[in-house]
């Protein structure tokens, strides 16, 4: 009876627990829109760790990352992964560095257009700056827990092809990003589709980041 007892208190526990992190859609998207597009105007910079955990469905399993990441006004983001290994991957105006080792690859987004579109849509998820993407993405606005979950789905077919939907959790009190997922289409033969999730930790809003942080050459 007593095994019981403590099994009834887990179980309804667990049910308010889910019931407390049950999405519920936004009823005034006009004010939360507005209260985003105040709360990202005020920011110049965040620097944050970060953890990335990529899923892929060939493998069956994760892979997990982890390191620093750095945003400065206006359009410069960084992500540099310390574990497992080394890499890094910068945006800077238009242009797009992925470094793992020896191996350099910068691309200039302003020679192609779906790069330019795919470093628009990082960037604003990263920043939380989003509210300016355009007619190009269908936006939900939800609320879970204590957070807000915007799900973006990408309109043209070229975009859709690497990223189906992305959903951004922004924190209810200062709407800074705390996860981002980014879900690829389900590949052939598969039943569930890849996809990284960032989460955002420790972070620290407004503080200066050097220059040479974002520096692509």
């Amino acid at each position: 009876m007593k095994k019981l007892g403590i099994f009834i208190v887990l179980a309804m526990a667990s049910l308010c627990l889910s019931m407390a992190q049950s999405v519920v859609p936004v009823s005034d998207v006009a004010g939360l829109k507005a209260k985003m597009q105040a709360a990202a105007t005020n920011v110049t910079s965040i620097q944050s760790d970060f953890t990335q955990e990529k899923y892929i469905s060939a493998m069956g399993k994760s892979m997990n990352s982890s390191g620093k990441f750095y945003y400065q006004k206006e359009n410069k983001v960084k992500l540099e992964y310390l574990s497992p290994y080394k890499q890094n991957m910068v945006m800077n105006g238009n242009k797009l560095m992925m470094e793992m080792g020896n191996n350099k690859n910068v691309m200039d987004a302003s020679a192609n257009p779906m790069a330019a579109e795919l470093k628009k849509v990082i960037s604003a998820c990263m920043s939380g700056n989003i509210a300016n993407m355009g007619e190009n993405y269908i936006l939900e606005y939800f609320q879970e827990g204590s957070n807000y979950l915007v799900k973006i789905t990408p309109k043209a077919a070229d975009i859709k092809k690497f990223a189906q939907e992305v959903e951004l959790y922004l924190d209810m009190k200062d709407f800074s990003v705390v996860k981002m997922k980014m879900i690829e289409p389900i590949k052939p033969g598969f039943k569930k589709n890849d996809y990284t999730l960032y989460t955002f930790t420790n972070k620290k809003m407004n503080v200066k980041v050097d220059d040479a942080v974002f520096v692509i050459k």
